[in-house]
């Protein structure tokens, strides 16, 4: 994929981003290292927010409005918490279990909070490793308030007419129906299904309004993807807008910009301290 140049819808740095032959995993900001797909899902976020345009560090803070994110990473969890009342969970089912940290660890297919707990929740490439997928969209249309909003993205294939199940989880232990493929989490994160076009069907079944877009943003470079906007209520009417975020910048991310450096310049670094260290 060949260079592309943009603007960061979460911390509003403008310039060339890296690796964007990793397309959605990757096209990373240089300077808070947010990928393709953490900026699609801001940018979703933006809409729900009505804050369209505007980078996610700048924000007007609202303490009042509850979020539920499982799994996130990257940058925009610490703008997130800055701002709202934002619980930022990990799946452990040995914390889970003992009631550990509430706000911290939480499993999506049997999730400990209220009824109308949170305004919005987000899953961001999450929910392929859900084992009760099913039950996980059911008890995030419980857990948000009327009109809440749910920010889903997926490994989505339009072209593919039904989801394809890589496990049988019928019973109480998994059965590999074929060979095992595993994301994330260093690799070893088991992927239980490949959705296909059946999966708005699948949300609708779970009591949420559902919209499917299909993000194309070179701009603020997000590469192709698609994303699920999803309501607990009507329809969410939400225009997707390619223009550019407004100006402005966070600046440096000190432990972003340290990663970067390490990460792409990991040789031109040691010369740099070799030379530092010469009389």
């Amino acid at each position: 994929m060949s260079a592309l140049r943009g603007t960061c819808t979460i911390c509003g740095w403008e310039g060339e981003f890296l690796q964007p032959q990793l397309e959605r995993e990757g096209t990373l900001c240089g300077n808070c290292s947010a990928s393709s797909r953490h900026r699609a899902v801001m940018h979703l976020f933006a809409l729900v927010l009505g804050n369209a345009g505007t980078p996610v560090f700048a924000w007007p803070a609202n303490r009042s409005l509850a979020i539920l994110e499982s799994s996130a990473r990257g940058s925009y969890p610490l703008m997130l918490a800055d701002k709202y009342d934002y619980y930022q969970t990990e799946y452990d089912p040995e914390r889970i279990a003992r009631g550990d940290e509430p706000r911290k660890y939480a499993d999506f297919q049997k999730l400990h909070y209220a009824d109308g707990t949170f305004d919005a929740v987000i899953a961001s490439d999450v929910f392929e490793h859900v084992r009760k997928d099913e039950e996980g969209y059911r008890e995030i249309h419980r857990v948000l308030k009327p009109g809440g909003s749910f920010v889903l993205t997926v490994p989505y294939e339009h072209g593919r007419a039904a989801t394809v199940h890589r496990v049988d989880t019928r019973g109480r232990n998994d059965v590999l129906l074929m060979e095992p493929e595993y994301h994330g989490g260093g690799g070893h994160t088991l992927t239980y299904r490949n959705y296909g076009r059946d999966l708005p069907e699948l949300l609708a079944a779970a009591g949420f309004a559902v919209t499917h877009l299909m993000l194309d943003i070179p701009a603020q470079g997000i590469t192709p993807q698609s994303a699920f906007l999803c309501r607990k209520g009507s329809y969410v009417d939400v225009t997707v807008r390619a223009g550019m975020p407004a100006r402005g910048t966070l600046g440096p991310l000190a432990p972003f910009r340290l990663f970067l450096l390490l990460k792409y310049n990991l040789a031109g670094f040691l010369h740099y301290l070799r030379e530092a260290r010469r009389p």
